[in-house]
Formats: structure tokens, sequence, C-alpha cells
């Protein structure tokens, strides 16, 4: 399941699309509405996040056809901070309104907010427990062995891209495609760098290890001996 994000201001799309992998949701960018509507139909994605901007009535259009179609949540961003305006987007299907410039942090919690809506609570889980690795998604920490480990946000989005995947291996092309947002595999020897980090931080001090090369392939988590 993905996110679709209809947006023709490319650098917010970009840094956006990068944020939402760093919480481990994948994303697909259209700059204009009548580009994203036919995916926007046929695709299931779980939200819309669109900019209205310098759309005219398209921006409105789209939205009333989209969920007309789908119960899928649509959050609107606009630099348009009229009460009016606001009010008119949320009558015709929006459920959240945040005007620009965007403070990433809040937009990426009122995302959580509406994905946590469509779950069915018996589904839905705050924390993946692994032995004595906990990985909290409702604040982005890890803990081991009761100790609290920092990680940056890519650490954690690595760490938490593998526990996803817990004991199938994960290509270092694939993983630099989710965390990183880039398909330059000339790029990808970054996935080694961090991904060392990353296991000095979570299995140096631990006699059992859970972060595994596979050789020729990439990474796997799981628990050995």
């Amino acid at each position: 399941m993905e996110i679709l994000i209809v947006d023709q201001d490319s650098i917010f799309a970009k840094r956006l699309k990068k944020k939402l992998l760093g919480i481990g949701r994948k994303s697909d960018v259209f700059e204009c509405c009548e580009r994203a509507i036919e995916p926007a139909l046929r695709r299931g994605y779980e939200l819309l996040i669109i900019n209205v901007e310098n759309t005219g009535d398209q921006g409105s259009k789209f939205i009333e056809r989209f969920n007309q179609a789908k119960s899928t949540p649509v959050i609107v961003v606009s630099e348009n901070g009229e009460v009016e305006t606001k009010i008119h987007h949320l009558r015709i299907g929006a459920v959240d309104y945040v005007v620009k410039p965007v403070d990433f942090e809040e937009l990426l919690a009122r995302v959580n907010m509406q994905l946590r809506k469509r779950m069915p609570q018996s589904t839905f889980t705050s924390k993946l427990i692994f032995d004595d690795l906990t990985i909290n998604l409702s604040d982005s920490s890890v803990e081991r062995g009761g100790r609290l480990i920092n990680l940056t946000k890519q650490e954690f989005a690595t760490l938490l891209y593998l526990a996803r995947h817990q004991g199938k291996p994960v290509s270092r092309e694939k993983l630099f495609e989710h965390v990183w947002g880039s398909k330059n595999l000339q790029q990808a020897n970054l996935v080694n760098v961090a991904v060392g980090r990353l296991r000095r931080k979570i299995d140096d001090a631990f006699e059992k290890k859970f972060l595994h090369t596979v050789h020729g392939v990439g990474y796997m988590v799981e628990y050995r001996e």
C-alpha cells in the first residue's frame, strides 16, 4: 500500500517522499491532477496528499471525483490559509487541510493519524518486538535489552524496512530505493556504510546477533547465537 502525492512543487514533493520513506511509507508523485487521476482511481492507495495551489477548479474536481469512487482519506496542502478555502475543501471530502510552509514532522503526524484510523484496531500495533529488541513506531525509537538505542532517521528507516522483511534477504538496491528514495546503483554503496553503523549500535554489545549480511545479495534480520 502506498501514498499518492499530487504536487507541481517538485522540491516539496521530493522532500515529502523522502520523509515518508523515513517512516516506512512508499509514495508515488504526480505533478498535476490530469496525470494523477487515472492511477488514483485504479490503484489502491491508502492516502492522498494533494497541493491545490495553481490548479484552479481542477483540484476541487479531482477531490470530488476521487471521493465518489474511493473512501481513501485526502489531505490538502496549500499556501492559501483563508478559512473559506479550508471549509470548501473539507466540505468536498478532504479530511485535513495543512497550510504551507509545512512543518514536515507535523504533517507526518497527521498522515499517521489518518492511517491509524483506517486500520482495524485488532491489526494495528505501535511496536515491533523481536526477542529483546523493540521498535516503537509511535516515536521512532528502538530499545534492546531494556536499553534505548539512539538511531538517526535514516538508520531507523533502514532497520524498520529490514524488520518488516524478517527472515528474508533484502538486496542493497531494494534497500537503497526504499530508504534513500533513489535507484542510482552507483550510490548503493552508501547502504554498506549505513548498515555498518546500524550493526555497531544494535549488535556489538550483545551476544545474539540480529543484523546479518547475505553475501552476494544484501542483508537480513533474524536472531542467531
